[in-house]
C-alpha cells in the first residue's frame, strides 16, 4: 500500500455482538496466496506472502481487547526477528494502524484502537 486515499479504496468491516467478533477487510485476496499471522490468541492478521501489505485484520473478544489497557502479541514471540519487525512495520501504517497504538513495540505490546469510519475514509489525517 502506497499510502493516500487511493490505497485504502474499499473496505468491509463486520461485528458479531453474539460472538464479540470483529473482521475487517481491505482487499479481495486469494487465500492460496495469503498468510495469517496470529498476533495472539485474539488478534490475527492477513497479509501478503511477502508481509507487504494488510488485507485484513480479525479480532476475536473485540470489546474485551478495547476494555483493557494494552494486549501483548505473544504469537510473535517465536517468530524470527526480521518477520516480527516486518509485521510491526505493517501495523504502524494504515490500514492497521488506525486499529493499534503500539505502546511498547520491542516489548510487542500495543492497545486495540476502535477507528472511526471517517478515519479510514480520510487515509491522508
Amino acid at each position: 500500500m502506497e499510502g493516500g486515499r487511493d490505497s485504502m479504496g474499499s473496505f468491509d468491516i463486520s461485528y458479531d455482538a453474539d460472538d464479540d467478533f470483529l473482521e475487517a477487510t481491505f482487499a479481495i485476496f486469494d487465500e492460496n496466496l495469503s498468510r495469517s499471522v496470529a498476533l495472539n490468541d485474539h488478534v490475527f492478521l492477513f497479509t501478503d506472502l511477502g508481509l507487504q501489505t494488510v488485507w485484513g485484520l480479525t479480532f476475536y473478544s473485540f470489546s474485551r481487547l478495547l476494555g483493557v489497557s494494552e494486549t501483548e502479541f505473544t504469537a510473535l514471540k517465536d517468530l524470527p526477528t526480521p518477520q516480527v519487525e516486518a509485521i510491526l512495520s505493517l501495523l504502524t501504517k494504515p490500514p492497521a494502524s488506525h486499529f493499534f497504538d503500539l505502546t511498547d513495540p520491542e516489548g510487542l505490546i500495543a492497545r486495540v484502537n476502535a477507528p472511526s469510519i471517517h478515519r479510514l475514509l480520510d487515509e491522508e489525517s
